[in-house]
């Protein structure tokens, strides 16, 4: 069984609470990253996603420079530990509507599970699944699967 500690790709960006939603834009597009972790120290206070910034600072018309993280961010965040399975990632992100699982190791934030990052480690999983497939089909067809040129080996 899968964890997500295993296929967790995205690596963990923060922001502070007292930053301004300018800046936390600034290092989303820099990190090339949907969301990041507002901590506090080793505290986990919150994510502050792309979805809070157009809701709630551009739909409302607040300054980006002037509203704090604070003021917009989501607090009470869906998080997992490094441990939790993959199954149990996927049922949290599709229950509670969420693109972005906090990750934490013992309570302290770790990283990030994308639902982009779970949709690469199925798709993975998935051509693996395929090309074993190919291979035991071509294997009881007769035919040598690595010989992809046509030719055959010593002759």
């Amino acid at each position: 069984m899968a964890i997500i500690g295993s296929l967790m790709k995205t690596d963990m960006v923060t922001v502070s609470p007292d930053d301004s939603v300018a800046e936390a834009a600034r290092t989303m597009a820099q990190n090339q990253v949907g969301a990041v972790l507002v901590v506090d120290g080793d505290a986990l206070k919150g994510i502050l996603s792309e979805r809070d910034v157009v809701s709630r600072v551009v739909a409302e018309g607040k300054d980006p420079a002037s509203t704090k993280v604070s003021e917009v961010a989501t607090e009470e965040v869906v998080g997992v530990e490094v441990e939790t399975p993959a199954r149990k990632c996927a049922e949290l992100q599709l229950a509670m509507g969420v693109r972005h699982l906090p990750v934490t190791d013992g309570g302290k934030p770790v990283g990030v599970l994308s639902s982009r990052d779970f949709l690469a480690y199925v798709v993975e999983g998935l051509e693996r699944v395929v090309d074993q497939i190919r291979y035991e089909k071509q294997l009881g067809e007769g035919e040598d699967p690595y010989d992809h040129i046509g030719g055959s080996y010593g002759k």
